[in-house]
């Protein structure tokens, strides 16, 4: 009787198992129909849970607790920038391959600076193929690559190379547009979907606090402080008219600056799934949705204020009808969702300073002008420094044609100069970067970010708390946590119910993708599938 028993019990045990192991066969045969990728931009981890509890509950809660959070997701480079981190997400790798070392650098050959995105936003400085051209490749040009943001950098470099659109917003009409580079003109739903002039509606508004400013916004600074620059010469406390922001500035540009800017992202992103019948045949399509009116509104309010809380709590609710169209549209079980940010923000220098912290503001054309100085006295006199974009100074070649001084003495010159100034750390100079394997630390993050044929001769890192200044009252583009450490949440078809603390390199992202569609992951991959988001 005994046996019977223990029989029975193996035999319930054993049909169990093989009703995983069916379902976990099932998840490897099938391929899902859509795979989203949503970027909030400057979303640094710590905000998901100072935030959390006044979130509702079919937001980031239901997508969290029924997906896979990983806790410990980071960058690994110094120039923690937009279209840097962008590019990592889609390519796999870092900024040493795929060649997207900042938002702009200087071209030594040409003298010029240069957008991430040329001259005519077009994805060509993009030296290494992305997810979406591995998805065409991948599925003989049957796929489709979207991508939507309000920043037409972000739209342009998520997309790559093969994206059949990627589409911006236009600040003089206030409508979606998209580039030549990728047609001659917008197809039909776009135009009717601009022709519907919601940007009017939105630009209607008032922007006030979604919910009681007294009793809540505890997460936030108060209201009025004096670390905000807000809406310049107008005001820096809720509410908000915006159609005298409209009448100030003569177009649209600052919808981009209030949550309305995220609700507008949406429903187009909507309109672009419907209309392009996304995820409705055997081929698996991809679209990129960046939500950047977080990183509008820290240029003007930073990460601590009423209004940065506000603009969660209302992307809170964006998501949570999104995704609730997904399912309606598509079907959760034929979609994989990734949201993630492209870097994170640094406090405002001078509430960090209020609160007896490291912190100050680093003037790099200030610099420029003492190591000028310094240089002509060591050596000719002349413009030896050309350039400084992006904790980087480029030496002028003209300057070392003339006097025979090797590039590697200037470099080192300047970085024993440079590391003496207040509120730098570190001074690398390219030859060293060129000549030693970094294995880890900060010199390994500025490795990552090295780039020998658009990088500068000395790369420097700043003291935590120190920001460039760029006309902002905060700014990203340091290795530090603050701006390293971001969200990466899956959801959707198959993913597990996961919490994932070992840490997760950005670049994972991609191969994460290509492991899920069966497909090669991008050519200069560097990234691993992270396999634990299924069960």
């Amino acid at each position: 009787m005994r046996l019977l028993i223990w029989v029975f019990i193996l035999s319930i045990v054993q049909f169990h198992v093989a009703i995983a192991q069916n379902q976990k066969e099932s998840f490897k045969n099938k391929t899902p129909k859509l795979i989203v990728g949503i970027v909030i931009e400057e979303m640094r981890y710590e905000m998901l849970l100072r935030y959390w509890d006044s979130f509702g509950d079919d937001g980031f809660k239901k997508i969290i607790d029924n997906g896979s959070l990983c806790t410990n997701a980071k960058y690994n480079y110094l120039i923690t920038q937009n279209s840097v981190g962008h590019a990592t997400i889609v390519t796999g790798t870092n900024p040493s391959y795929h060649g997207i070392i900042a938002d702009t650098w200087y071209n030594r050959l040409t003298d010029k600076v240069i957008n991430s995105t040329a001259d005519n936003f077009s994805p060509q400085n993009l030296l290494v193929s992305s997810i979406g051209d591995e998805i065409k490749i991948g599925f003989n040009e049957k796929s489709k690559i979207i991508s939507v943001a309000l920043n037409p950098v972000s739209s342009v470099i998520s997309g790559g190379r093969s994206a059949d659109y990627a589409f911006w917003f236009n600040d003089e009409i206030g409508g979606w547009e998209t580039g030549s580079y990728y047609t001659d003109s917008l197809p039909n739903w776009a135009k009717e979907f601009n022709l519907k002039k919601f940007q009017d509606v939105y630009m209607k508004k008032s922007w006030a606090t979604l919910n009681s400013l007294a009793e809540n916004y505890h997460s936030s600074l108060p209201d009025q402080n004096p670390f905000e620059m807000g809406f310049k010469n107008y005001r820096n406390t809720f509410p908000y008219e915006l159609p005298f922001l409209q009448s100030k500035s003569g177009n649209y540009k600052y919808l981009k600056y209030t949550p309305y800017g995220n609700t507008y992202t949406k429903d187009f992103a909507t309109s672009a799934i419907v209309g392009e019948n996304l995820g409705k045949d055997d081929y698996p399509d991809f679209i990129s949705i960046s939500f950047s009116v977080t990183h509008y509104v820290n240029e003007l309010f930073g990460p601590r204020s009423v209004e940065m809380e506000d603009a969660y709590l209302r992307l809170d609710k964006d998501l949570a009808h999104f995704i609730g169209f997904l399912d309606q549209e598509i079907g959760l079980n034929n979609v994989v969702v990734y949201i993630t940010s492209d870097r994170g923000v640094s406090d405002i220098p001078e509430y960090l300073l209020s609160k007896k912290q490291n912190a100050g503001i680093f003037d790099g054309q200030q610099c420029i002008a003492l190591l000028n100085s310094y240089l002509n006295i060591l050596y000719d006199e002349g413009d030896w420094v050309s350039m400084y974009y992006a904790r980087q100074f480029y030496i002028n070649q003209k300057m070392l044609d003339k006097t025979g001084v090797l590039a590697s003495e200037i470099q080192s010159r300047i970085a024993d100069f440079v590391v003496q100034y207040a509120g730098v750390a570190n001074a690398i100079p390219a030859a060293v970067l060129l000549s030693t394997n970094f294995e880890s630390g900060i010199n390994k993050k500025i490795q990552n970010s090295f780039n020998q044929k658009r990088s500068g001769d000395v790369l420097v890192n700043l003291e935590p708390g120190w920001i460039e200044k760029n006309g902002s009252v905060t700014a990203s583009g340091s290795a530090y946590n603050y701006d390293t450490h971001v969200p990466l949440i899956w959801y959707g078809g198959g993913v597990s119910k996961s919490r994932i603390d070992k840490e997760i390199d950005m670049t994972d992202i991609a191969p994460t993708i290509s492991w899920i569609l069966k497909i090669n992951s991008p050519n200069s991959s560097t990234g691993k599938p992270i396999v634990e988001i299924f069960p």
